[in-house]
């Protein structure tokens, strides 16, 4: 379905009319496999699981990026409080028909009702309400959408639904900078990316980020509100392969053809990017796109950082990789077009995407493009990525945060990240 073939009334009666006809999202790339028995705590995608939920919750880094902890403890506690046949039963987010107690349901309801604030804020001519009511609804149609996968048609519809709402927080309304989405070609296929800047009459450093698979192009917002726009650095969000608006490019070795792909657009069709002052962000599986490409081709960039780098042995540790929660394995499955219930015939192929297997990484590489490393306490697992950061990036500024709260996770990391880049793109 495409994002300009349907009008907003139409796309959400889709979502909203029962359907009973569409696979539960913890079924799908999975086949039906059991949980792993791993407890609560974080994995190597970044994310908290806890015991009984398919899903990750993160609602502090949910609440930081812009939801209200009242809407998110609703919308859980309808979940958990759903008597409705569940396709897992020992997973309260697994309700099996699209309604009461349904995770996408639940958050949708919550994100139409802030659509429906905004639209009364526009009668009344309160812009600013406008925005941020349909801010709000981004964030919980994104939190729907969660864990993104292909072919889960509800959650797809929610995310085109949070990308609408998200277009409309600029809606004549330029107290937000300046809000374009370009479009550009990879491996034959049309992406599209979100580019802000403080405006487009002046010249300004971007970094370009590419979205973690725990993430959407709408999470970005408030590190260019809050941090970069001060600064007059431009941010263009991209999606990582076989999700949002690149989910018609499969994930392989070639991690970086997105991120090469938008570099040169901006450089080429963007006249108020400065094209010589280009940083690149990534997380965690992104971070593999940014580090492979500045190797390959440094002279794209300025500055790059890299928020818990998977480079080798997050590709490679099969203990590590077994540590991953049931939604983290589904996810990354379905980039591959693979099913997780097959995990460990998979793990033997995650090897292709280890920059060190492709031998772009060894004890001779060097790059000098400066960089930035952050890893917080999961991440000391990544004993190997960590030294190969610092062997292969020779000018790496290596931030370990050893013992930090949940809630101070998304702050202390913008604030880093922007300083980096204050300092190297200015």
């Amino acid at each position: 379905m495409s994002e300009n073939s349907v009008s907003d009334v139409n796309l959400s009666e889709i979502l909203f009319k029962p359907k009973h006809d569409y696979v539960e999202t913890s079924l799908i790339s999975n086949s039906g496999c059991p949980l792993p028995d791993l407890g609560d705590g974080m994995h190597l995608m970044g994310s908290l699981f806890r015991a009984k939920w398919y899903r990750p919750l993160n609602r502090f880094t949910w609440t930081y990026l812009g939801a209200n902890c009242l809407d998110v403890d609703e919308a859980l506690a309808n979940i958990v409080m759903s008597h409705n046949k569940r396709t897992r039963e020992t997973c309260f987010d697994t309700v099996e028909q699209y309604g009461s107690g349904n995770w996408i349901y639940e958050f949708s309801s919550i994100a139409q009702r802030r659509v429906i604030l905004a639209h009364e804020c526009e009668e009344a001519g309160n812009l600013v309400g406008a925005s941020h009511n349909y801010r709000m609804a981004s964030r919980y149609f994104a939190i729907a959408a969660y864990p993104n996968l292909k072919s889960d048609t509800l959650a797809d519809q929610a995310a085109l639904l949070g990308r609408k709402a998200y277009r409309k927080i600029f809606n004549d309304n330029k107290l937000y900078g300046h809000y374009a989405e370009e479009t550009f070609t990879v491996r034959g296929e049309k992406v599209t990316g979100f580019l802000h800047s403080v405006s487009d009459k002046e010249l300004h450093p971007c970094v370009v980020v590419v979205t973690s698979y725990g993430s959407t192009s709408t999470d970005y917002y408030r590190l260019f509100s809050d941090y970069l726009r001060k600064l007059g650095i431009a941010i263009f969000v991209i999606d990582m392969p076989g999700m949002g608006a690149s989910g018609r490019i499969s994930l392989d070795a070639n991690t970086s053809d997105i991120l090469e792909a938008a570099v040169n657009h901006l450089r080429e069709k963007v006249p108020y990017i400065d094209s010589s002052a280009i940083g690149a962000l990534g997380f965690r599986f992104s971070a593999n796109a940014v580090a492979r490409l500045c190797i390959m081709n440094p002279s794209l960039f300025k500055a790059v950082a890299m928020v818990s780098p998977a480079l080798h042995s997050a590709f490679v540790d099969q203990d590590l990789l077994n540590s991953m929660s049931l939604a983290a394995r589904s996810s990354l499955a379905n980039r591959l077009d693979l099913d997780a219930s097959s995990w460990s015939t998979i793990v033997p192929q995650l090897q292709i995407l280890s920059l060190k297997k492709q031998g772009l990484i060894s004890y001779s590489s060097h790059v000098d493009v400066d960089c930035l490393s952050l890893f917080m306490p999961i991440d000391l697992k990544f004993n190997d990525d960590h030294d190969i950061i610092d062997r292969t990036f020779t000018n790496n500024t290596n931030i370990v945060f050893k013992k930090m709260r949940v809630a101070e996770i998304a702050p202390k990391i913008f604030y880093n990240i922007s300083e980096f880049f204050k300092d190297k793109l200015l």
